[in-house]
């Protein structure tokens, strides 16, 4: 069974609700925000890639035909229509990006502020799916794996989305259905199998899971808190396994449906816990793994 393109969401379960997306330009998030705009959801994407996320707003304001506006960055990326907050062309969803590096927590705090402006003060839901993996830094055992590996990639991915969900949970709690989703990962939960034994990542991860459990209790009944665990998937991040065709099938081989997932397989699972449907869900770890916590 092959997973459905974002474009063929059809059942508009987003539609009025504003939603940020962190990590937007590639693999996994850019995937979310293409099934995020089919389902109708008003989008302020951030990404540190600035020409991914031109690219994918050119894209999005083409194919989904969501009205663009520009909220100003100093960092240099800019939408391409209007001005923050107001609506360019017909009325419908709006469209908007901004470039930002969420290790930086100035940048994320004015971030929020431009989120502010152009959704009038309320976002629905925030996605973190910006990471990085600690493979291409030397990441290994914690008896070899280099400090400065250590903090870059716990910066990343688990401070960094500390400093969204700081600077954002004031904007959610305008919604009457906010939603917060985390990217974690299946290495969190089931721990790795040599050589990819990479623990400053696993911690970075497992530390996403422990915070988001501990936001949906503090933070219920107002903002909804979850978060998806992918397995393996076919994305820029996996991109040097899948350069080596034994390595890449000694990975298929760990999942009992016999493949990998594509950046679709998880971006259905977010659009789920974004939706309306898991109104009585919170704090829970989707695994999107193919099977293989299960073994």
């Amino acid at each position: 069974m092959k997973c459905i393109p974002c474009e063929k969401g059809e059942r508009r379960r987003l539609d009025g609700l504003n939603m940020v997306i962190v990590g937007a330009a590639g693999g996994i998030g850019a995937a979310i925000s293409r099934c995020a705009a089919a389902e109708g959801a008003s989008l302020f994407l951030l990404d540190k890639n600035a020409a991914g996320l031109e690219s994918l707003t050119r894209a999005l304001s083409q194919t989904q035909k969501l009205s663009q506006s520009q909220p100003l960055s100093e960092a240099g990326a800019t939408g391409s229509a209007g001005q923050p907050g107001k609506r360019a062309g017909k009325a419908g969803p709006l469209l908007a990006f901004r470039q930002v590096d969420i290790t930086d927590e100035n940048q994320v705090r004015e971030a929020a502020a431009a989120a502010a402006d152009h959704f009038a003060g309320r976002v629905d839901v925030l996605v973190n799916t910006a990471g990085i993996s600690g493979r291409p830094l030397g990441d290994g055992p914690v008896h070899v794996v280099p400090a400065a590996t250590w903090a870059e990639v716990l910066a990343v991915n688990l401070t960094g989305v500390y400093y969204t969900c700081k600077h954002f949970v004031p904007l959610l709690m305008n919604s009457p259905a906010a939603s917060i989703i985390n990217i974690a990962s299946d290495d969190a939960l089931i721990g790795p199998r040599p050589p990819h034994d990479t623990h400053a990542y696993i911690a970075s991860k497992g530390g996403v899971i422990a915070l988001t459990r501990a936001m949906a209790v503090s933070y219920a009944p107002r903002i909804r808190v979850n978060a998806v665990a992918p397995g393996w998937v076919a994305t820029p991040m996996t991109g040097d396994l899948r350069q080596d065709p034994e390595a890449w099938q000694e990975v298929v081989q760990r999942h009992p449906l016999g493949k990998v997932g594509h950046p679709e397989d998880v971006a259905w699972a977010v659009i789920y816990l974004a939706s309306r449907e898991s109104a009585f869900v919170t704090g829970i770890v989707l695994p999107v793994e193919g099977g293989a916590t299960a073994w």
